[in-house]
């Protein structure tokens, strides 16, 4: 059938290399997959369940599709992979609601194929990160124009240089951008919410927890912070912009990780974006202004903006603690102090395990001089570990006794 050989030809990268096709055989998939007017099944929703060579498959070769199509070779490679990707999206959240058995597989891929997730994971991350930097900046220059348009219209003078023919091309590209982009962020969004509330620990590993931290932050401030009404656009679902739906999602992922203790410490550690009103906020947006979270889901998120704003005091009294920290003691792209150092094999720089790890995830190459770097090819500092250990306990010592005079 269809499916078979499409999921034959996904699962099987040496069959069919070119990720054209392959993006137009998930697109149809898609289609497959997507209920039907009448709210019943995708047509493909069938086979997907009962054909065994197509059950046993089809997640594996999604996921690692999902992956590879990265890099295309084509001078629109950036922008081709969103598409195939948003397709693919479609397809695991139909199969993730509809089909048990594909939950407990991405379950079990999770565990027993953990490096392969957390790749999958970081991409996903990756494409979130962008898609709503890319959205959010879009409707706030649109909600400029907009403005700028009707202050002319009501007789104002006007703020900018650009000629009103300009400013409404300017407005429609604007728009254009804003549009695929939130609708692709979107799409990604959900797929971040159901997948942290049953696979937690794979969004809290080292090499993914700092950076989905910080662009959570950076993304409630967004909405609820002090620019928030930049976003306030005309007919905002015209570009497929629910600015409500946004939090309540992201708000959600915060809960569902809300146990995992170094996913707290991450949201803690973020001095840029962290700031417990801005949960405040939110809980006022969704419960008292929308009625969109429960009470329990407001008790929730609440407990955890105190649980992070108590882990940012502490660390803020660790920092205390040690002082002027050596340089050789800090991690050269993060500047925190390093827990697991290891050296480039190429440039001999020292640099945290975790920080590493993060960067081949999108980078195969070593970020101090470009040469190919594997994982594999680090060698721990086990002499500046040690260092780095004493240097704690000194500094812990003496606060002690500091404490006790």
């Amino acid at each position: 059938s269809f499916v078979e050989f499409t999921t034959m030809v996904l699962r099987c990268p040496e069959l069919v290399s070119n990720p054209h096709l392959k993006g137009k055989l998930v697109q149809l998939l898609s289609v497959g997959a997507m209920p039907l007017t009448d709210n019943s099944p995708g047509f493909m929703m069938d086979i997907f369940e009962h054909d065994e060579l197509v059950n046993k498959n089809l997640l594996y070769a999604l996921l690692d599709f999902y992956v590879i199509v990265e890099k295309t070779g084509s001078s629109s490679q950036f922008y081709d992979k969103f598409n195939s990707r948003y397709s693919i999206s479609i397809i695991l959240e139909e199969l993730y609601y509809k089909i048990p058995s594909y939950k407990n597989q991405l379950i079990r891929q999770s565990q027993n194929n953990a490096d392969f997730f957390v790749r999958f994971v970081a991409r996903m991350l990756n494409d979130l990160t962008f898609l709503l930097d890319e959205g959010l900046s879009n409707l706030a220059e649109v909600h400029n124009i907009q403005n700028e348009l009707d202050n002319r219209a009501r007789g104002a003078p006007p703020t900018r240089e650009e000629e009103d023919k300009e400013l409404q091309t300017r407005l429609a590209s604007a728009s254009r951008q804003a549009k695929s982009s939130c609708g692709l962020a979107d799409k990604s969004m959900k797929l971040f919410e159901i997948y942290s509330k049953d696979i937690p620990a794979a969004f809290v590993t080292p090499e993914i927890v700092y950076r989905l931290a910080s662009m959570l932050n950076y993304n409630l401030e967004s909405l609820v912070g002090p620019k928030c009404g930049e976003l306030k656009v005309k007919d905002p679902q015209s570009y497929s912009f629910n600015p409500k739906d946004l939090l309540k999602a992201l708000t959600t992922v915060y809960i569902n990780l809300s146990e995992q203790s170094e996913f707290i410490s991450a949201v803690a550690k973020d001095e840029r974006s962290f700031n417990r009103n801005l949960f405040v906020r939110a809980v006022d947006i969704l419960g008292r202004k929308t009625g969109l979270a429960s009470p329990e889901f407001i008790e929730k998120l609440l407990n955890f903006a105190n649980k992070a704003e108590e882990q940012r005091k502490a660390d803020e009294e660790e920092d205390l603690e040690y002082g002027d920290v050596p340089d050789e003691f800090l991690d050269p792209l993060m500047y925190t102090i390093m827990k697991d150092p290891v050296i480039l094999p190429a440039s001999k720089m020292n640099i945290d395990r975790s920080t590493i790890k993060a960067h081949l995830l999108s980078d195969s190459t070593d970020p101090f001089n470009r040469m190919p770097l594997k994982l594999e090819d680090v060698t721990p500092n086990e002499e500046l570990r040690q260092k780095i250990l004493c240097f704690k306990k000194q500094k812990k010592e003496e606060a002690k006794h500091k404490a006790s005079e």
